[in-house]
């Protein structure tokens, strides 16, 4: 499938900023799955753009704004050609436990709890009930786990944030993608599963598309594993990946910092088309105008100071 990715971000401030400092992980990656075919990024007020690659390999694109302003907007477009793979689920017969010769160095990277993937009491009983017996196959286990959380917790927007702890889905019963993939890292980590959060977009037909969470399990024998909680699917031609982390807060959109005696709002909007064959090198110039209204974002480690200001969504 040809997908056309649009992605915008208006930043708006109360009062002029000034020095803005910003990130941003919107640029997909090329992989077995997916190929990037064209990225186009646009900053107004216009200023130079730079990028580089983080230590798990994103693409990041970051900008400084020095002169005043009391807007930004961002904008992301992108034609990814989706190609998944046969489905991995036939093709590992890795089963539970995983002793540490089996698990690669890089892999390792991604057992640990911390962040909003942290330890807390509430996940206990979900680890007792969930917990694979042994020489239970991997894949099994995993598509157990994500069938649980689509069966018992309710999708529900404003309940939590983007990088709440999981405390906060597991005490509600609800949340969103974020959510949920945090919830099924922290239970595959609890049981020996290297588990990576990843951020990216799902194309919905006749549907809102948006931007979107799942996450990648390590099999021994076949590699990562993509699985979606919050759909309870494996990733198909209508994902497209754009960055991996441990969690969330490793894979923002977009995050930075400013100076200015103002309060920060930040507002999205995601669209996604269908193409029926590659478009010209010119595409960005013809792009068809956004048919979705904006989303106001609220983001959990924004600070209104004095001095100055941190965002991150």
């Amino acid at each position: 499938m040809i997908l056309e990715v649009q992605h915008e971000t208006r930043l708006t401030y109360s009062a002029p900023v000034v020095e803005s400092v910003t990130e941003v992980r919107m640029e997909a990656t090329s992989d077995h799955n997916q190929s990037v075919r064209s990225f186009h990024l646009s900053v107004s007020p216009l200023t130079d753009v730079f990028r580089f690659l983080d230590g798990f390999g994103n693409h990041v694109h970051h900008f400084n704004l020095l002169p005043s302003c009391q807007e930004i907007r961002i904008v992301a477009a992108a034609v990814v050609e989706t190609h998944p793979q046969a489905r991995q689920s036939a093709a590992s017969s890795a089963t539970y436990p995983l002793i540490e010769e089996q698990i690669s160095l890089p892999a390792r990277s991604f057992l640990s709890l911390g962040g909003p993937v942290r330890y807390t009491p509430r996940l206990d009983s979900l680890v007792d009930k969930l917990r694979p017996t042994p020489g239970m196959p991997l894949v099994d286990a995993v598509i157990r786990i994500a069938g649980h959380i689509r069966e018992n917790f309710t999708y529900a927007k404003d309940v939590t944030l983007a990088s709440s702890p999981i405390d906060d889905v597991l005490r509600e019963g609800k949340g969103v993608c974020q959510d949920f993939t945090h919830l099924m890292i922290a239970l595959a980590r609890s049981f020996g599963i290297p588990a990576r959060y990843v951020s990216g977009y799902i194309h919905r037909p006749n549907n809102e598309s948006q931007s979107h969470a799942w996450c990648e399990l390590w099999l021994p024998d076949s590699g990562w594993f993509g699985i979606d909680p919050t759909n309870d699917r494996q990733p198909d031609d209508h994902f497209v990946k754009v960055a991996i982390g441990r969690d969330f807060t490793d894979v923002p959109p977009n995050k930075g910092m400013y100076r200015g005696k103002a309060a920060e709002e930040i507002f999205v909007r995601v669209e996604t088309r269908a193409l029926e064959q590659l478009p010209s090198l010119s595409w960005q110039e013809t792009m068809p105008t956004f048919a979705v209204p904006f989303t106001a974002i609220t983001s959990a480690s924004r600070h209104d100071q004095a001095e100055g200001g941190e965002s991150q969504q």
